[in-house]
């Protein structure tokens, strides 16, 4: 992979100096200056543009002598929110932090795709991009972040990275997943689907307290945008757009009700919409599952893709009526 499969062609490639590579210790882009937030905030569009990380010469900011002068981290940022550092990194990273430099970086813009240059050695920024990195030792650009001379653009994007998934604390990850949950590049028809059933997810959880109160357990969900976020996250990144219970393709937009997306709570008892006990099914393999168990339905996909299921095993008891109301509501 290279620093090109995280960009459009005509992208720009930004660059900042840095003492290391981004990782889980500091996953964010963090300055000094609001005002390099705010020039970010207008110039940097994700999905078109990278910052890529310069190691910095000094051995007291960059201690891995590795990683000095050298291109270390390629990155997308969420250039709509300036956010507090001290919000961002881990506890300990901002203690530490303050203890050996004090507030020297207490702003950050979030960052949503990362991946690692490959090293050690990593290419060295006097060799793959002169003119720019003779640029950082220009008076009007320390601290900031400046763009790649456009000889230099194509040498930058050539190198290779490996994708990195960074840890980043609850807040900040649900605000990136509300960003994205309204991105145009997401279907359209796939977009109100989800808010369809994020809807239907908050109704039934106002009504949860007001009738058949003994037969269902009380629900709770987060807020409709965060639910909206998590719903796409599931359709779109965990199961890449599958049926959680047959395999088959979910249908974004289609009149046959059996197909209709359905959102499960995996453990019907726990009556939490979060993201460990919530999935997506067609609406038929949902109601066939609440009605005959998970291992009849089990052995019915089975049959229907050709392949014999066990005859003598033990029909699952079904579920209680009342705990079969995900038909058309959740």
């Amino acid at each position: 992979m290279l620093i090109s499969d995280m960009m459009q062609p005509a992208g720009r490639v930004f660059l900042k100096s840095e003492w290391g590579p981004i990782n889980d210790y500091w996953p964010c882009v963090s300055f000094t200056k609001p005002s390099v937030g705010a020039w970010l905030r207008r110039e940097f569009v994700p999905g078109r543009d990278v910052l890529v990380y310069v190691g910095t010469t000094s051995p007291a900011s960059t201690e891995n002598p590795d990683h000095r002068s050298c291109l270390l981290s390629a990155v997308v940022i969420e250039p709509n929110q300036i956010l507090e550092t001290k919000k961002i990194v881990p506890v300990e990273s901002w203690n530490n932090s303050i203890e050996h430099h004090g507030d020297r970086w207490p702003h950050a813009l979030a960052a949503i795709r990362a991946a690692d240059i490959l090293g050690p050695p990593y290419p060295e920024a006097r060799r793959v991009m002169p003119k720019s990195y003779r640029s950082f030792s220009e008076i009007a650009n320390r601290g900031n972040v400046i763009e790649a001379h456009p000889d230099e653009r194509a040498a930058i994007m050539a190198l290779e990275i490996k994708p990195l998934t960074l840890t980043l604390r609850e807040g900040v990850a649900a605000y990136i997943g509300l960003r994205e949950s309204t991105s145009p590049a997401i279907d359209k028809t796939i977009r109100q689907e989800a808010s369809r059933m994020t809807q239907l997810i908050c109704e039934r959880v106002s009504r949860g307290g007001e009738q058949n109160v003994r037969i269902n357990p009380q629900r709770f969900a987060p807020p409709f945008a965060e639910m909206n976020a998590l719903i796409l996250r599931l359709w779109l990144d965990v199961q890449r757009g599958k049926c959680a219970l047959c395999r088959g393709p979910l249908v974004a937009s289609t009149g046959n009700p059996m197909l209709k997306a359905s959102a499960d709570r995996i453990d019907s008892a726990n009556g939490s919409y979060d993201a460990a006990n919530v999935q997506i099914t067609h609406l038929a393999c949902n109601l066939a599952k609440n009605k005959y168990g998970q291992e009849q339905f089990d052995d019915w996909v089975l049959a229907v893709r050709g392949v014999q299921p066990e005859t003598n095993s033990d029909p699952s008891p079904p579920r209680a009526r009342g705990d079969q109301d995900l038909t058309y509501s959740t």
